[in-house]
C-alpha cells in the first residue's frame, strides 16, 4: 500500500507542479519534538496533497483541548505508517486553554516561544500566519 500512495504522491506532485520543503526526517524530528519537548501537545490540522480539504481538529480552532495525538499524525486512511511523504502542510497553534472550572476563566498557555525555538534548532522551515498559527508546508 506505501508503494502505491507514494506513487500516487509523485503524480499529484508532478502535476500541480510542487516542490519538496521537507522529508521524512524533519517530519519525524517534528513529531518527536512536540511529543517531547513542548510544555503540551499543540493542536494541528494536516493536508495531504492528494485531500482537496484539510483534515479538521476541533481543539484548533477553540483551543479547548492541550492534547492532541501527536503519535499517529501522519497515519492514513485509519492505518498507522509514515505517510509524512504525503503532507502538503501542516498547520499548527502553540497555544490552548486550560480548564480551571466552572466559574473561574480557562488559563491561556502560551508556548509560542518554545515552539520558534523547536523549528530553529531542527531548522524546519516555516511561515507564521495570522493569531499565532504556524504553517509547516512538505510541498509547494
Amino acid at each position: 500500500m506505501s508503494q502505491d500512495l507514494k506513487e500516487r504522491v509523485r503524480k499529484v506532485v508532478e502535476r500541480r507542479n510542487l516542490c519538496s520543503y521537507m522529508n521524512d526526517t524533519k517530519w519525524n524530528e517534528l513529531r518527536t519534538a512536540m511529543m517531547n519537548e513542548m510544555p503540551f501537545l499543540p493542536p494541528y490540522i494536516l493536508k495531504f496533497v492528494f485531500d482537496d480539504e484539510p483534515i479538521e481538529n476541533a481543539s484548533f480552532y477553540n483551543n479547548e483541548k492541550c492534547m492532541t495525538d501527536w503519535y499517529s499524525v501522519f497515519a492514513m486512511y485509519g492505518q498507522y505508517f509514515n505517510g509524512s511523504f504525503a503532507v502538503e502542510w501542516i498547520k499548527i497553534r502553540p497555544r490552548c486553554l486550560k480548564h480551571r472550572g466552572q466559574l473561574v476563566e480557562p488559563e491561556v498557555i502560551d508556548a509560542e516561544d518554545i515552539f520558534v525555538e523547536i523549528l530553529k534548532k531542527y531548522s524546519i522551515p516555516y511561515e507564521c500566519e495570522e493569531d499565532g498559527v504556524y504553517c509547516i508546508y512538505g510541498y509547494r
